[in-house]
């Protein structure tokens, strides 16, 4: 994935690019949270979506019963 990529591409930097010896750790633990944080958030937005996609399906499923039972009922009087 991108984020993925862009995750290798900083940690490497941090490791092999920006090398100081009291700056780097501190950049790296600064880096690490953020990256965790990001993760975090990616799941949760997953999370919601699954969340929204079930209510749309409960929602068309429910239109779908009324509408039956709306064509039912109407045929039902008819005779």
């Amino acid at each position: 994935t991108e984020l993925g990529d862009l995750e290798t591409t900083v940690s490497g930097l941090l490791q092999d690019g920006l090398v100081f010896e009291k700056a780097s750790p501190a950049l790296q633990e600064a880096y690490n949270d953020f990256s965790n944080q990001m993760k975090t958030s990616a799941k949760n937005i997953q999370e919601y979506a699954n969340t929204f996609n079930d209510i749309a399906k409960a929602i068309a499923d429910s239109d779908g019963q009324i509408a039956t039972g709306v064509k039912n009922a109407q045929s039902g009087s008819e005779g």
